[in-house]
């Protein structure tokens, strides 16, 4: 049986995403809201066998010289708080990865801030590109090819980031990103989901796995 892979993004996803950069002031902490029906999404995600779930975030506030506050050990220490305290909270998540540098496209669009310029790039790691997927994978001893992949997220970049390596891609529209729904259906691919919200995300994954594990018995059957 394969393993099931399931790829979260963080802002407007997991918390209430308002454009913050958190961890740019010492408040932060007061700011971290976890969205409605994610325990209990993620406790359903925990009933599928062999699955593992990690959270994979673009976060170029670190690049911005206008939060000296917002360093990449600041940057860690909130997604490690996020996750303890979706963890109080009776979710579990396996771990995370991040990426801090800003691509070309964002420093030109954003000219109210000033960006460092060793952490401009387009990086290899940043959303919709793979390389946080593969990270995760690397950490569970997998190969592509031994899993089921699911990247879950509120912006077309999530869906494309499991487009791009033969996943499947769920957005859970947010109430600030509109137009992700747009761009989605504009995709015009099959391995894509839009979800109501977290759980009804969750519960679609379940779903497709047992459909996928019934659809790889049937072919164990007839091979034999």
């Amino acid at each position: 049986m394969k393993k099931t892979l399931v790829c979260l993004d963080r802002d407007g996803t997991l918390i209430y995403d308002k454009k913050y950069h958190l961890g740019r002031t010492d408040d932060w902490k007061s700011k971290i809201k976890i969205l409605p029906t994610v325990i209990e999404g993620l406790r359903l995600l925990r009933t599928l066998p062999n699955v593992a779930i990690y959270v994979i975030t673009n976060q170029p506030g670190v690049a911005i010289k206008d939060f000296p506050l917002l360093t990449l050990d600041r940057a860690h220490e909130v997604n490690r708080y996020i996750l303890s305290q979706i963890a109080k909270m009776g979710g579990q998540i396996d771990g995370y990865f991040l990426c801090p540098p800003a691509n070309l496209q964002y420093v030109k669009k954003r000219i109210d801030y000033n960006f460092d310029e060793v952490m401009v790039c387009d990086c290899e790691c940043e959303k919709p590109k793979s390389g946080m997927v593969f990270d995760a994978l690397k950490t569970e001893g997998l190969t592509r090819e031994e899993t089921i992949l699911y990247v879950i997220g509120n912006r077309s970049s999530d869906v494309e980031t499991a487009l791009n390596i033969d996943g499947i891609g769920i957005l859970i529209p947010f109430e600030n990103e509109p137009r992700h729904i747009e761009k989605i259906k504009k995709l015009n691919q099959t391995n894509v989901y839009i979800a109501r919200d977290f759980l009804d995300a969750a519960k679609f994954i379940v779903e497709q796995n047992k459909l996928k594990n019934r659809t790889h018995q049937n072919t164990s059957v007839r091979k034999t």
